[in-house]
């Protein structure tokens, strides 16, 4: 902060910049400090606004509030910018020295170095304030999290996975004593709230935590001790875990593929005339989704397509094979693989909008919105074609499709 505030260089990006570099303190109660009350926001009112007291040091605090004896908490900006109750509220740092600043709420959530986290963590204060539950699996499924490791049990194996049996889960009682794995959406809020008695064991995303579950009798504990806590039984954990597993392995109604079992599915034919469009299915054109992205359109509503445009050949005839065959679509950094069981396409009915170039031509690389009424399919490599849903784009997301695969739409009517 003196750096960025030295006569010549007190730009206000550099100036947020190196905010967003260290940590902030926040004055608390002494109750707060030992864990024995809330967290509260240190607040004052100046020129009818209020202000958020932080600290860039203990020196800085000496200097703000001479002779008093000062607890506080250590924080991240990017933790305050997510978790501000108010937009009109201006965190006030290092008042009273020469390099105080005061930045408003709403600046401080579209700062880059802020904007994840603020993504995260207010999807998921708002999804808690709401009582949605779909709202709080797509926020937790699209953090990372900080797992920290048990200061009772012997120190964490190299590397420190998840996955390693060796690895020391922290289980800890909640406040009806019932075991719970704190995890924490950032570092700083994990110093928060365990102290210095707790250091970091690994860094994971949601699927990596729900996949590697120690215990179904255990809760996962996100964030607790902060008022983005949020609490889910391990069999959540668990049933979440299967149907990421069921998607990456067997698609939504399919059983995962048993490497000991032998391949009866029927090989790809060479040139027939499945490699040309069927002249009486309804024109459609789909685009193919990589696996690893499945997750972020089915729970985080996403609606972005960036791909291969190519036009849908009609009822069974694809298969992965084929369509990676005919888009060239494999290679060393490919995300698809020849060997994959099945695959995702989002597909649509062309609208008065669509380039001839797309209905005539040959596939074409392009970027667009996800259409209204678009679905979401899963290709098998044995022909069968599901509907998995539907994009709503009123309501921005998608809607589970009914049970049972699905049907060739019918052409529109003229």
């Amino acid at each position: 902060m003196t750096a960025a505030d030295r006569p010549g260089r007190a730009d206000r990006p550099g100036r947020l910049a190196a905010l967003g570099g260290g940590p902030l303190l926040l004055p608390v109660s002494a109750e707060t400090a030992a864990g024995g009350a809330p967290f509260a926001w240190p607040t004052v009112q100046h020129d009818g606004q209020t202000h958020v007291l932080a600290f860039t040091s203990e020196q800085a605090i000496a200097t703000a509030l001479p002779g008093e004896s000062v607890r506080y908490v250590t924080v991240e900006l990017a933790e305050v910018a997510a978790n501000i109750p108010d937009d009109s509220w201006i965190l006030a740092v290092d008042p009273g020295s020469p390099t105080a600043a005061r930045i408003p709420a709403g600046e401080l959530r579209d700062l880059p170095s802020c904007g994840t986290t603020v993504e995260v963590a207010g999807a998921l204060r708002a999804a808690i304030v709401a009582e949605d539950a779909d709202a709080l699996m797509a926020a937790l499924l699209r953090a990372e999290f900080t797992v920290p490791l048990s200061p009772a049990g012997d120190s964490a194996p190299e590397p420190a996975r998840l996955s390693n049996p060796d690895f020391p889960w922290w289980c800890l009682p909640d406040e009806q004593g019932q075991p719970s794995v704190p995890v924490f959406t950032s570092p700083a809020l994990m110093r928060r709230a365990l102290g210095d008695t707790a250091t970091v064991a690994a860094t994971a995303t949601s699927v990596q935590l729900f996949a590697n579950w120690p215990d179904p009798g255990w809760q996962l504990a996100v964030n607790p001790g902060t008022p983005m806590a949020v609490s889910l039984p391990g069999s959540a954990v668990r049933g979440v875990s299967g149907w990421l597993d069921e998607l990456r392995t067997g698609g939504p109604t399919g059983d995962a593929p048993d490497p000991a079992r032998p391949d009866l599915s029927p090989p790809d034919p060479g040139p027939s005339d499945l490699s040309v469009p069927d002249p009486e299915a309804p024109l459609r054109m789909q685009v193919l989704i990589p696996h690893r992205y499945l997750h972020s359109y089915v729970s985080d509503g996403y609606d972005r397509i960036a791909g291969l445009v190519d036009r849908w050949y009609g009822p069974g005839r694809d298969t992965p094979r084929r369509l990676y065959a005919r888009l060239g679509l494999l290679g060393p950094q490919s995300p698809f693989s020849s060997s994959d069981e099945w695959v995702p396409v989002i597909r649509w009915q062309p609208g008065p909008d669509t380039p001839s170039s797309w209905l005539d031509g040959g596939p074409q690389q392009h970027a667009l919105v996800v259409p209204d009424g678009a679905g979401l399919h899963i290709v098998h490599q044995d022909g069968r074609d599901e509907l998995l849903a539907r994009y709503d784009a009123e309501r921005r997301r998608w809607l589970p499709a009914q049970d049972g695969p699905a049907q060739p739409e019918p052409p529109p009517v003229e």
